[in-house]
C-alpha cells in the first residue's frame, strides 16, 4: 500500500466544495440544514486561506439563515462573524466592520451580555478598530472582554492575558505609554504563571516592554528584557529561528541608540543573516534591519558601505512597491 493519509488537506476541501450541488439538490437551495453545510465547507476554505472561495458561501449560508431563523439567532450571529473573520484575513476592514458590529448585538441578546461568545466577538471587533486606529472605539471594548473573561475564567487565565496584550500594545501604539507598562506587567505575569518563564510567549510579551522601554529612552530598563527574550527564543525555538533574528535586531537598535555601535553592528549582522536564510533575502525584516545597519555605519564614518547597503534597501522596497 503506497500514499499517506491526509487530514483537511487541500484536497479534501475540494471534495467539500465539490459535493454542494449534490447537497443542494437534497436539500432544497433554501434548507437551513444546507446553510451548515456551507459553513463547513466556508471554514475549510478559510482554514486553507482560500478568502475568495469562502466569502460567497459565507453570504450564501448568511442569507439562508436570515430567511429561515429570527433576526438574533445566534447561527445568524455566527455566519456575520465568519464572513467578518475573511474580510479581516483580506485587509478589507471596511468591510468587516459592519458586519462585526451587527453580529455583536446578536450575541448580547441571543446568548447574553456577560456570554463568553459576547466576549470573544467584542475582542473580534476591537482588534480590527484597533488596526483601524479607531482607539477610542476600541478601548471599550476591550476593557468588557477582559471584564466578562476575568468573572468567567478567573483574572489568571490566558485568554485573559491575550487581550490584556491587546489593549497594552493599542496604548503603545497611541503613546500612552504610562498606561500600557502595568498592563503589559500583568499579561507577562499571567503568562510566567500559566506557561512557564521560558515560553515563547512570555518572549514576545518581554519584547513589547522592552520596545515600550527603548521608546522612553530608559536603556538601563530595555536591555535586560531583551536580552531574557533573546535567551528564551534561543532555547525554545533554536538559534536560527526568525524570532531570534527579531530579538537580535531590538538589541542591535538598542545599543545603536546608546551609541555602542560594536555590540550594535555584530547583532545587526546576524539577524540579516538570519532573515535571509529563514525568510529569504527581499523579506521587509531584512530591509527594515540593513537600513539601521546604514545608519550606524554613516555615524562610523562608512559612508561607501552604508550607501551599499541602502541600494539595497531600496531595491528590495521597490521589488515589494513599499
Amino acid at each position: 500500500m503506497s500514499g499517506t493519509p491526509s487530514f483537511m488537506t487541500e484536497t479534501d476541501t475540494d471534495r467539500l466544495v465539490k459535493s454542494l450541488p449534490e447537497i443542494e439538490a437534497s436539500l432544497g437551495a433554501n434548507a437551513p440544514e444546507l446553510a451548515d453545510h456551507l459553513m463547513v465547507v466556508a471554514m475549510s476554505l478559510y482554514n486553507d486561506s482560500r478568502f475568495a472561495e469562502a466569502e460567497p458561501l459565507l453570504k450564501k449560508a448568511l442569507a439562508i439563515r436570515e430567511k429561515n431563523l429570527s433576526v438574533d439567532h445566534i447561527d445568524v450571529a455566527e455566519s456575520l462573524n465568519s464572513l467578518g473573520m475573511v474580510y479581516l484575513a483580506q485587509g478589507r476592514f471596511s468591510d468587516a466592520e459592519p458586519v462585526f458590529k451587527r453580529a455583536l448585538p446578536m450575541q448580547e441578546r441571543a446568548m447574553g451580555m456577560e456570554h463568553l461568545n459576547t466576549a470573544a466577538g467584542l475582542k473580534n471587533l476591537a482588534d480590527l478598530q484597533r488596526m483601524m486606529s479607531k482607539y477610542s472605539e476600541a478601548e471599550p471594548h476591550y476593557k468588557r472582554a477582559i471584564e466578562i473573561l476575568e468573572r468567567h475564567r478567573g483574572p489568571d487565565n490566558m485568554e485573559v492575558a491575550n487581550i490584556l496584550n491587546s489593549l497594552a500594545l493599542m496604548y503603545y501604539e497611541q503613546g500612552r505609554f504610562a498606561e500600557a507598562e502595568p498592563i503589559f506587567r500583568k499579561a507577562l505575569a499571567i503568562e510566567e504563571k500559566s506557561l512557564g518563564p521560558e515560553h515563547p510567549q512570555v518572549a514576545a510579551t518581554l519584547t513589547n516592554l522592552a520596545n515600550l522601554f527603548t521608546d522612553r529612552d530608559q536603556f538601563e530598563k530595555a536591555e535586560p528584557l531583551h536580552r531574557r527574550a533573546l535567551s528564551i527564543r534561543e532555547k525554545a525555538l533554536s538559534t536560527e529561528h526568525p524570532k531570534v533574528a527579531e530579538s537580535l535586531n531590538n538589541l542591535g537598535y538598542l545599543y545603536h541608540q546608546h551609541g555602542n555601535y560594536a555590540r550594535a553592528e555584530s547583532l545587526y549582522a546576524r539577524a540579516v543573516e538570519i532573515w535571509e536564510r529563514t525568510l529569504g533575502p527581499d523579506h521587509a525584516n531584512v530591509a527594515a534591519c540593513l537600513e539601521n545597519y546604514a545608519e550606524l555605519l554613516r555615524k562610523t564614518n562608512r559612508e561607501i558601505d552604508a550607501v551599499a547597503l541602502e541600494q539595497r534597501v531600496y531595491l528590495i522596497r521597490r521589488k515589494a512597491n513599499v
